[in-house]
């Protein structure tokens, strides 16, 4: 079974869980608020200089993917240490989580700004 180190750990399995729902709200939050906009969106602005970098959804949806691939490589390789290294363990779990929140406040900045 896959990730079985982690669904037997309470805390892994919670933390987890927790971390791939912040992610899922973030990419339905996107979605409800930009899913048909085809004008460009505002990704950085600077206070200072103003906005630096314009993209598209799909740049928005980058960010969200590669979040959700970071996401998952911490999984397969806390599941893969989680027998040796039971600490490293969780700290790929909350990295994992940590991440999710971060990701979910950029995109949060995103929809503000715009």
């Amino acid at each position: 079974m896959p990730f079985a180190n982690i669904l037997k750990d309470k805390y892994l399995r919670v933390v987890t869980v927790l971390s791939l729902l912040i992610l899922f709200i973030a990419a339905i939050i996107f979605y409800l608020t930009f899913g048909s906009t085809a004008a460009p969106l505002i990704i950085h602005f600077s206070p200072h200089q103003g906005i630096d970098f314009l993209g598209d959804r799909l740049d928005v949806a980058g960010i969200w993917l590669s979040g959700l691939i970071i996401i998952l490589i911490n999984l397969f390789l806390a599941n893969f240490i989680y027998n040796r290294e039971r600490f490293l363990a969780y700290l790929f779990i909350f990295a994992g989580l940590l991440l999710a929140i971060l990701i979910l406040i950029a995109i949060a900045v995103i929809i503000n700004v715009n």
